[in-house]
């Protein structure tokens, strides 16, 4: 009870050490979580906020002369997210960078090589940086698309305020669900939450950053996701196409 000692935690892959603490794998995982759902519910909001200035603005009766519903949704949707996917591309790039090539650049800078190595910065791999911008582009088409019938459906901001909580209800329960899994990457939770299209966009870029997804599980994740995209685009248009010229 009185003698001292030291507890280090260490990442293990496949059977093998990865040379990284568990408190920079936990720290990796969680900006991942957190950075998926600020992205998703602040560009979301910019889609649900160009489709109600349209709409109340009479500039959306404009554009239905020259366009179908469907095209003026997906123009709203598409911008947006690829604002969002190259602003998210040049921070994970930045991270994978700086994660990959420390050694040098503490050199650039004049910085002990030893004061780096003991630094607890996770490494952001390239298959890593791609699983996460992908997860994000399907999950952000899929609640930017939610949003815009939303919006569709309101005629001012003060309305959306309130007609948007289900859409942003599941945008928190997919933080949350991340929170679930980050003690068992590899449990039967995850495992489940994996296959969850509406969480799937959190939990599966924070799970892979842990602990190897099997590649059947990420594949039915992929599938599902889709899928689930492809219908809530559906039924986003029909209300969309309807709504858009309603008013009152």
């Amino acid at each position: 009870a009185l003698r001292e000692f030291d507890l280090r935690t260490q990442k293990v892959a496949d059977g093998k050490l990865t040379g990284e603490s568990g408190g920079a794998s936990f720290l990796l995982a969680y900006v991942m979580g957190f950075i998926l759902y600020m992205a998703m519910v602040l560009y979301g909001t910019q889609v649900m906020t160009a489709v109600i200035e349209e709409k109340s603005s009479r500039i959306a009766e404009i554009l239905a002369s020259s366009l179908t519903p469907f095209q003026m949704m997906l123009g709203k949707v598409v911008g947006v997210g690829a604002v969002g996917v190259f602003q998210l591309g040049i921070w994970g790039s930045s991270a994978m960078l700086v994660t990959t090539y420390r050694g040098q650049l503490a050199k650039l800078v004049g910085l002990p090589a030893d004061a780096i190595g003991a630094t607890p910065l996770p490494t952001v791999r390239p298959d890593l940086l791609a699983v996460f911008l992908v997860y994000f582009i399907l999950g952000f088409l899929l609640f930017a698309a939610a949003y815009a019938a939303v919006a569709a459906m309101c005629n001012s901001l003060q309305e959306t305020q309130q007609a948007n909580a289900p859409v942003t209800m599941c945008i928190v329960a997919g933080f949350f669900s991340v929170l679930a899994l980050l003690n068992e990457p590899t449990g039967h939770l995850a495992t489940v939450l994996t296959l969850i299209p509406l969480v799937a966009p959190f939990v599966v870029p924070v799970r892979y950053s842990l602990a190897p997804v099997p590649p059947l599980e990420l594949l039915g994740s992929l599938a599902l996701l889709v899928l689930t995209l492809l219908a809530v685009v559906w039924v986003a248009g029909r209300i969309y196409r309807v709504g858009i010229l309603m008013y009152g």
